[in-house]
């Protein structure tokens, strides 16, 4: 697996397992949380970000505005399309008492996306995509800045260090501190932006970091070993945790124990899932998983709505056909992740998880055929 194509297939398929787990979070299902030792929400989205940063390229800082035009043009312009699209459907459904849905405005589609990203309901797992262009930015920036002051890999050699070590040990302080201020109440409000930045940050630069320092010798260690102490170390994490691993990424809030836990925890199981990625490639479930990466933008962006459609459907069977188990409406009003269960039946939720996966899929592929013939650009990095 040396090559930039092979490099690039694991990282699609660790993409693709992290959307998965997006989805699987919204539904409350944990079959893949190894047995709750690796819950998705003590690192599933930093997945996306430490992929991203492993794509970045130090060429990018001699062509500063084209770099952040471009990813302006990747990540904003299709964001702000479909957020234009849910809102006005917002609108609508904010009239029918769907609490969940807000009336669209120029305050709503414009600056709340960079804000929370919560402001239409059925697109509110699209708040990362602003939020990774601000990260991916600020990251730029950063370094173009250290740059002109003359410090680069060549200046830092009398200390030993390169730049992308001393980066991202300077962010991964900035992270903690970030936890620990949260954790007193004070990254809100106005400092909830700029917090979420900083939160996100030293995962993005341990992307770089791992391209460009680690990833060579990270290969050299056996799987069965890897997982062995991946495994150990964080049954350790969980037991000093007390079990309390899950946080918010959004709202940089719900740090329940030590400030370093997050970013642990966020190694942990980006690794675990690189390793499985990296054992799969090349496989029909890795081919497979690699596809559903590709299209992890249009899933973040639609399988929100997805839910929603096919809890439409429910309502509609539910009031023609009076044998039908009832169908919660209220729950259907003011839930966003509500999931109809006929009867309490738990795997009801794999028709969602599957619509939420496979119809952004298709529906990618299909206009990816229509536009480029095959192939073509992928994922979020």
């Amino acid at each position: 697996m040396d090559s930039s194509r092979d490099r690039n297939q694991t990282m699609g398929i660790l993409t693709g397992i992290a959307i998965i787990l997006v989805v699987l979070g919204h539904l409350d299902m944990n079959e893949l949380s190894v047995f709750g030792l690796f819950p998705y929400y003590s690192f599933h989205v930093f997945v996306f970000v430490f992929v991203s940063g492993y794509f970045y390229s130090d060429r990018h800082e001699s062509a500063l505005l084209s770099y952040i035009g471009h990813k302006a043009l990747r990540l904003l312009v299709p964001y702000y399309i479909c957020n234009l699209i849910y809102g006005i459907i917002s609108t609508v459904l904010s009239s029918r008492g769907f609490t969940y849905c807000n009336p669209i405005s120029p305050y709503r589609f414009l600056i709340e996306p960079f804000l929370g990203g919560h402001q239409f309901g059925l697109n509110f797992a699209a708040w990362f995509v602003p939020a990774l262009f601000m990260v991916e930015v600020v990251n730029i920036l950063g370094r173009r800045f250290l740059t002109l002051i003359r410090l680069t890999d060549e200046h830092l050699q009398v200390v030993h260090i390169s730049r992308d070590i001393l980066i991202f040990i300077c962010t991964l302080a900035a992270g903690i501190v970030t936890v620990y201020l949260a954790q007193g109440g004070h990254v809100w409000g106005l400092y909830k932006t700029p917090g979420r930045i900083l939160f996100m940050l030293p995962v993005y630069e341990l992307g770089i970091l791992y391209r460009s320092r680690l990833e060579a010798y990270e290969k050299r260690i056996p799987d069965a070993l890897c997982i062995a102490i991946l495994c150990t170390v964080q049954l350790i994490i969980y037991m000093v945790a007390q079990g309390m691993l899950n946080y918010s990424v959004v709202w940089c809030t719900s740090f329940a124990t030590y400030a370093w836990v997050p970013y642990a925890t966020a190694v942990t199981g980006i690794w675990l899932w690189l390793r499985v990625s990296r054992m799969i490639a090349d496989s029909t479930p890795g081919r497979a998983l690699d596809r559903v990466g590709s299209s992890s933008y249009h899933i973040m962006m639609h399988h929100i709505a997805i839910f929603w459609c096919i809890n439409l459907i429910m309502s509609g069977l539910c009031s023609c056909l009076p044998d039908m188990l009832p169908f919660d409406n209220a729950l259907f009003l003011s839930d966003v992740n509500y999931a109809y269960l006929p009867g309490g039946m738990y795997p009801w939720k794999c028709l969602y998880l599957a619509a939420g996966v496979l119809i952004p899929v298709c529906v990618h592929s299909l206009c990816r055929k229509i536009r480029y013939g095959s192939g073509g650009p992928a994922g979020l990095s």
